[in-house]
């Protein structure tokens, strides 16, 4: 799967071309300040999309997590502040429009759209 591809797709159909440009990353390890592992990261600092390598071989998660962390971006670059928060929540609900999908709630909204299994993401 070409990851600038589907980003630049999900930009259009979803965001409306609103989300400035970014570094899509694919890395092998990504973990939170709780030494959990991601399946993907926004990363504010390097204004940058970070992607688990292992989605590589599951593209319907791999399209799922980008656009997660595209809605991260999303909410940054509206201003608002970070986390699954109402913002992300409102946010998402608008992207997903589009698509017909479910948005997240409160409850949901860490793992929306699809959560990815720990296994898929390998051991530490």
């Amino acid at each position: 799967m070409n990851i600038a591809f589907a980003y630049d797709h999900l930009n259009a159909l979803c965001f409306g071309n609103q989300l400035r440009p970014v570094t899509l990353r694919l890395t092998p390890w990504i973990v939170n300040e709780y030494d959990e592992r991601l399946a993907g990261a926004w990363v504010e600092a390097d204004w940058a999309i970070a992607i688990d390598r292992a989605l590589l071989d599951h593209p319907q998660l791999l399209f799922g997590v980008l656009l997660h962390e595209m809605v991260h971006q999303a909410v940054h670059q509206a201003g608002n502040p970070a986390g699954h928060g109402p913002f992300f929540c409102a946010a998402a609900a608008r992207a997903v429009a589009p698509l017909g999908l479910p948005a997240p709630t409160p409850t949901t909204a860490s793992t929306w759209p699809v959560p990815v299994a720990r296994e898929l993401l390998g051991e530490m």
